[in-house]
């Protein structure tokens, strides 16, 4: 108003009517003005705000906040705050790269909170790929991302039960479910024999050899999976197993943010095995001494032994397990400070984890500390470091779970001075489960890890430098000792052993990028230099026999007897160079070639180096302008193809090297002792062994459809690995008998599919679902040359990489049982007592009723080791995983499930031989007995011919979580002063559902433990408050 009043003192003089007419005009121009003016400036209201993130609470800086239909507009400061001028009963639209955007109707002035969800259907603009990131849209590999929102689906304190089911070809498999056990890594099967099949992980830019089971999860902000050759080609010799990346979370600018995030809960068994009760563990027993010792309906007293029978006349079972298992508690909190400048910014945390087993004397403390810094020097140069410390502490003399299985229900735990028993059974064979729980047992496990780096633009436009420096030192100690109360130390008056193992690397890289854009050309290339040195010391002490238990294992001097002393060191180091190169033509056409060369010390002085090359290409088909059309339907479709080759350094150390043993000799006649070497029959080197190198092929399509309301993957691929290092039998006349060589070749080829679908979106309601689906084929192509099987191993050409080799079992021999098998008659002579064939040989040794009937193979008419045959897999066929998350207001619902098909497994509690005369049984068991001539089980005395076993091919289906969340309202908090608190409850191993009955954990391995006497998979639940100042 003010202008327009010196503009009107600014006019010339006029007088007369003319003067009079103007003023009149001017007058009235001037009114009208001022109420438009008026009515303009009453619509326009001011507007305030905050903008967060959900996913860490913290400020977002650079949102875009923008009226809708209109180019008003202005973006987030650096606290995530903005002011704008809007007219009233307008749309406010904001957005961030990553997120999902927000509408809100402006009603009048206000301030106003908004929390901006992860976009995790969406495009991701950036991708962690190695040794830089990259657009999701300009990828041309097979990367699978993982970000902060799917890893929250799953509150545990372990980072890989966040990533199980979440990735399509990663396996991971929890073999022994204890706390302080790590799980195994699998991304895409198996390719080696011999060597090491896990993926190698990278945390922060760093090669990381330690436990993923030791990092904190929650200063995880996301990770990818590298799956395709192209992919990992640029670790070259130990990227053949796939590869993930691990990004920890750093500071932002901002003022300071504090959170606190805490966990309590408790642990339960997932499931209880059913064993026998007392009088069902009588008949069982009577059964099976009617068969072994040929006892004619025995009786109580024949079955049981003398101790039982005080505990069976009293009414007096035991339930073992109930015994060995408990109810575990577990307690974690982290408290995180986070923020910064424009030049500084941090990200601080400390954490504790007490998690207990659920196996008495089990569980682990672990403690995290994590410092990440970033400050910019000047416009040019920015640097960094990254520190991680830990401390694990996981001892503990576990109960004997598989002692526990097999003790009578009528067993006595305790003496009658209330002192433990050693035998329950008044028999040898299997202790009392807490025979040894005096003993001490202490294990402590350090580690630190350091990353740094500088990065530097230099004065060629585009072009840039890196470096890079890593250090982690690991340290592990482990001290036990038996003392006289306990069974294992009063039988050797004593003993004790110390492991101590200290192991550290560093790794070096030095990166030149360059990064231009030419009109429609985009050019990203990047140049590697790297150094890396691993360094291993083990030293052991045991022995036996001390004067008393007061010093355990703190003197180990005072050991008379079985003293052992070994210690050894372990020492690699290699060299490399890479060059990838990204070329991007109009955002439609994408190639990336790579070529990585390395040099290893472990390998010989023919072969230390070895070029690893690969190339991809990708068509951005929706990006065409014949695509057009179809832009309302589909969002993108990219067609990607690649191949490459990686290698495999796994091996042990000194292989291509000749390597001694120790020993003594008798030197003198007086019989003297002295220690010498001397070479073993596998002790010779061979200098020309090379990395085992795996050449894949792949072709994936990325597809989004309705606005990324559906989107996916599609990814095949053949994987082929030669030279794989296996030992090879030579003529003893050489000197040795056995040497390593590169020798053998397998085949992995499968599907894998990617599904992720936003089914319901509303103002307040959200229901999106994630599908993972994942095939693998894989197979022995050559073993060693000759075209013969490895009978020992178990490994047969053509065949899957681990299988069981067995005899196959078609039922239950009957009474007077007559079949025809590859044209001969079996039938039962009651004379001889056996099954013969036609010319009256024995057709299976010792089979009689209620034994397994076996399947004559090679049709000879009678069962030998030559009908033996591959029963199946020990690797699944196939894993899916789906997992849902609904948001409706501030509440957040998500549950999520993974599915093992196909994989075959002992079945241990068909084999009755394995459970011993005497012993307890699962319950419901359908036993094949005179009085029940069931085709489904063998009769309790059944002693299997030539050891052979009993398999199943196995599905399971696990509910693995459940988890409930809400956000108390940012309106309540801003009046305490609290930027976010969240509260949720979950529930981990919620339930399995398998074609397997008899289970403590389906993942459990194929040997000693089973799936039966492993240690259990156990059902959490939790309580988790987070909050942020």
């Amino acid at each position: 108003m003010e202008s327009m009043r010196r503009f009107f003192n600014a006019l010339p003089l006029l007088t007369g009517e003319a003067a009079k007419r103007k003023s009149r005009f001017l007058s009235l121009l001037f009114i009208l003005l001022t109420s438009l003016s008026v009515q303009v400036f009453a619509q326009d209201v001011k507007i305030s705000g905050t903008v967060i993130g959900e996913a860490d609470k913290f400020p977002i800086i650079g949102a875009n906040v923008l009226v809708k239909g209109t180019t008003m507009g202005t973006i987030t400061d650096v606290d995530g705050k903005f002011f704008l001028d809007v007219p009233q009963n307008s749309t406010l639209v904001i957005s961030y790269i990553g997120c999902q955007t927000q509408e809100i109707k402006v009603t009048g002035a206000k301030m106003l909170n908004i929390v901006l969800k992860d976009d995790a259907i969406g495009l991701e603009d950036v991708v962690v790929i190695g040794y830089g990131s990259q657009k999701k849209s300009d990828l041309t590999g097979g990367i699978v991302a993982v970000g902060e929102e799917k890893l929250q689906m799953v509150t545990t304190n372990n980072l890989l039960d966040k990533l199980a089911g979440q990735v399509a070809g990663l396996n991971i498999t929890t073999s022994k479910a204890s706390p302080s056990e790590d799980q195994t890594l699998r991304v895409r099967g198996e390719n080696s024999l011999t060597a090491d099949n896990a993926p190698l992980v990278v945390l922060d830019g760093i090669p990381y050899s330690g436990s993923l089971g030791d990092i904190d999860p929650n200063i995880i902000e996301n990770m990818s999976v590298l799956k395709d050759a192209s992919s990992a080609a640029i670790y070259g010799s130990r990227g053949s197993n796939g590869v993930i990346l691990i990004q920890t979370k750093k500071g932002k600018r901002g003022a300071a943010s504090v959170t606190y995030k805490g966990q309590i809960g408790f642990s339960q068994p997932e499931r209880h095995i059913n064993m026998m009760n007392g009088s069902d563990y009588i008949k069982y027993l009577q059964a099976q001494y009617a068969v072994w010792k040929g006892i004619e309906n025995p009786t109580v007293d024949d079955v049981l032994r003398a101790i039982e029978k005080e505990n069976y006349q009293n009414g007096i079972e035991t339930d073992w397990q109930d015994m060995i298992f408990r109810t575990a508690l577990t307690n974690s909190h982290q408290i995180s400070i986070s923020g910064g400048t424009d030049a500084t910014t941090y990200m601080a945390s400390i954490s504790r984890l007490n998690q207990e087993g659920v196996v008495e004397d089990t569980g682990v403390k672990r403690t995290n500390i994590s410092l990440n810094i970033t400050q910019k020097l000047g416009s040019w140069l920015t640097i960094g470091m990254g520190t991680q410390a830990i401390q694990k502490e996981y001892g503990g003399m576990q109960a004997g779970i598989s002692d526990a299985m097999l003790q009578s229900p009528y067993g006595k735990m305790y003496n009658t001075d209330g002192s433990l028993r050693d035998y329950p059974m008044d028999e040898t064979l299997h202790p009392n489960p807490f025979a040894n729980m005096n003993a001490t047992s202490d294990k402590t496990s350090r580690n630190i890890f350091i990353s740094t780096f500088a990065d530097a633009m230099l004065p060629v436009k585009g072009l840039s430098f890196r470096t890079n420096f890593g250090y982690n030192y690991r340290s592990k100690f482990e001290g036990e000792y038996y003392g006289r109360n306990t069974l294992t130390g009063r039988e050797q008056n004593g003993s004790a052993k110390i492991i101590n193992e200290h192991y550290w690397d560093y790794t070096w890289e030095n990166l030149l990028k360059y990064n231009r854009e030419f009109g429609r050309h985009k050019i990203d290339a990047t140049a590697l230099f790297s150094l890396q040195q691993t360094n291993l010391q083990k030293s052991e002490q045991s022995g036996t026999s001390f004067v008393n238990d007061d010093s355990e294992y703190h003197n180990m001097a005072g050991a008379e007897e079985n003293k052992i002393l070994k210690s050894e060191l372990t020492e690699t180091a290699m060299l490399s160079y890479m060059l990838r190169v990204n070329y991007n033509f109009a955002n439609k056409y994408l190639l990336t070639f790579t070529g990585r060369s390395d040099g290893y010390s472990a390998f010989g002085e023919n072969n230390k180096y070895a070029f690893f090359p690969s190339v991809a290409a990708a068509w951005n088909i929706s990006q065409e302008s014949f695509m057009e059309s179809t832009a309302d339907v589909l969002s993108m479709l990219k067609l990607r193809l690649s191949w490459g080759s990686n290698g495999n350094q796994a091996i042990k150390a000194y292989q291509t090297l000749d390597r001694l043993s120790l020993t003594t000799y008798i030197y003198g006649d007086k019989s003297t002792a002295v220690n010498g070497v001397y070479l073993p029959y596998d002790g010779v080197g061979n200098p020309n062994l090379k990395w085992e190198t795996t050449r894949t092929f792949n072709a994936g399509l990325d597809f989004s459809f309705l606005n990324n309301r559906l989107s996916g993957n599609i990814d095949v691929y053949v994987s082929n690995t030669s030279d794989l290092l296996m030992k090879r039998t030579v003529p003893i006349m050489n000197g040795y008998n056995s040497i390593m060589d590169n020798v053998g070749k397998t085949r992995n080829k499968g599907v894998e599919i990617t599904l992720n679908s936003v089914n319901v979106e509303t103002k307040d309601f959200r229901w999106g679902s994630s599908f993972n689906f994942a095939l693998n084929r894989d197979k022995i192509v050559e073993l060693r040359g000759d075209g013969n099987d490895d009978l020992t191993n178990k490994w047969f050409i053509g065949e899957p990489v681990k299988v069981h080799y067995d005899y196959n079992v078609l039922g239950t021999w009957q009474e007077n049982d007559s079949f025809e098998l590859n044209g001969h008659t079996i039938a039962w002579d009651a004379t001889q007592k056996k099954y013969l064939n036609e010319k009256g040989e024995e057709y299976q040794k010792g089979a009689a009723p209620g034994s397994a009937k076996l399947e004559d193979r090679d049709g000879d008419g009678k069962i030998t080791a030559k009908d033996k045959m591959i029963i199946g897999s020990k690797l699944p066929s196939f894993t899916m995983s789906l997992g849902n998350t609904i948001n409706y207001k501030d509440f957040t619902f998500s549950f999520l499930f993974n599915g093992v098909f196909g994989v075959t497994k002992e079945m241990q509690d068909y084999n009755f031989e394995r459970w011993s005369l005497g012993y307890n049984y699962i319950d419901g068991m359908d036993y094949w007995t005179p009085e029940n001539p069931t085709n489904e089980m063998t009769s309790p005395g059944y002693v299997p011919y030539d050891k052979h076993t009993f398999y199943k091919k196995m599905n399971y289906v696990q509910l693995k979580n459940i988890t409930l969340g809400y956000n108390i309202p940012q309106s309540l908090l801003n009046k305490v002063g609290i930027a976010a608190l969240n509260v949720n409850a979950s529930i981990n191993n919620v339930c399995t559902f398998s074609n397997v009955k008899n289970a403590l954990n389906f993942d459990g391995t194929d040997t000693n433990a089973n799936i039966i006497y492993t240690y259990p998979t156990a059902r959490s639940y939790m309580l988790g408050l987070n909050l942020t100042f």
